[in-house]
């Protein structure tokens, strides 16, 4: 078996060759061409070939070019692999014998590889996902402006969003100085517009993503009965269930759980881990709210832990508790069921 190790960059990477006794046969630099890329991997031979790369954010079009010219391709995952090859003496050539020895002996933390339409349909919605953050600001702007503007106490009462139907007719007939009316137009005009291209890509999700493994499971857990983006969001983000051993992975990998500082009888846990999969915690985030409304069993837990600890601690142990769900029905392949009765410590045992 042939080990190739990859230091992937944009227009160049550099390939360290092992042979199968370990030993380096070549290294070099090559140019990110497909058609130098095959007559690479044909000089190599019949023999069985492996391959590692670095995750990187344009490691797909790397993957579909070389898939058919290597017997095994793995990803390395580059938070895990961090650890690993920092060292003082940090190149591209350096890096590409470490990848390629980590993959020899086994020990490469590997990242999922993720299929073509899983990758392309996953960036769709996270396009949309930066379309509703850019119309979020300019919602904020909207209100900014208003509020340098208008007091308080000269707005009318009869709504609270100036974003809705009779908000708009109150903004169109509002009188602000000349530069300042020409500001909120064009912030109206550009809501608007980023308002009809989420509606479209949403449209257009939906008829891509119907046929989404796991669908019809997904449907029947709180939160998810009529979503039209955040079920997708779920499915695409976790792509293959199968790669969490249990459900506490999953929320592990979607942010939900707490830091954690322990050593001897000394347990300590801080702010929600950073290094997750922040698509798939927004999700199920927001759909925690809906699915309180659903289910009585959640909605008891969402409030005891409300008392206790306040609404933004309530609102991410529900979320985790609606992960574990997410898990089981995936899983199991089958509907949702009521999860058992809380605890004292809030634990149940849906959450093993």
């Amino acid at each position: 078996m042939i080990t190739i190790g990859v230091d992937f960059s944009k227009r160049t990477s550099v390939y360290s060759v092992l042979d199968g006794n370990g030993q380096r046969i070549k290294r070099f630099k090559m140019e990110n061409n497909p058609v130098l890329m095959k007559e690479f991997f044909e000089a190599l031979g019949d023999e069985p070939k492996e391959l590692t790369m670095e995750a990187t954010r344009n490691w797909g079009l790397y993957y579909e070019t070389v898939k058919g010219h290597v017997d095994h391709f793995y990803l390395g995952h580059p938070l895990k692999m961090r650890a690993i090859t920092q060292s003082e003496t940090k190149n591209d050539s350096n890096d590409a014998d470490l990848i390629a020895k980590l993959t020899r002996s086994g020990f490469l933390p590997k990242a999922h590889i993720s299929g073509l339409e899983t990758r392309q349909l996953r960036s769709l919605l996270r396009f949309r996902l930066f379309l509703v953050r850019q119309r979020t600001a300019l919602r904020n702007q909207i209100q900014t402006l208003l509020d340098r503007n208008i007091w308080p106490c000269q707005r009318p009462g009869s709504f609270k969003n100036p974003l809705c139907q009779r908000g708009l007719l109150w903004l169109g007939s509002l009188e602000l100085p000349e530069r300042e009316r020409f500001i909120l137009d064009q912030a109206l005009k550009s809501f608007f517009g980023l308002n009809r291209q989420i509606g479209d890509i949403e449209r257009y999700a939906q008829a891509q993503s119907v046929e989404l493994p796991g669908t019809e499971y997904l449907r029947t857990v709180p939160g998810f009965h009529r979503s039209k983006v955040h079920i997708y969001t779920v499915l695409l983000e976790i792509d293959d269930i199968h790669r969490f051993k249990k459900a506490r992975n999953l929320a592990h990998y979607a942010g939900l759980i707490p830091r954690e500082h322990s050593s001897g009888d000394k347990h300590r846990t801080g702010h929600l881990i950073k290094q997750a999969n922040s698509h798939l915690r927004g999700a199920i985030l927001e759909s925690v709210f809906g699915a309180i409304a659903k289910d009585k069993t959640l909605r008891t837990y969402y409030q005891s832990v409300k008392i206790r600890r306040g609404s933004g601690a309530a609102i991410i142990a529900t979320a985790r508790k609606l992960s574990y769900a997410i898990y089981h029905v995936l899983k199991d392949r089958t509907c949702y069921k009521v999860f058992p009765s809380v605890t004292a410590n809030g634990a149940s045992a849906a959450e093993d």
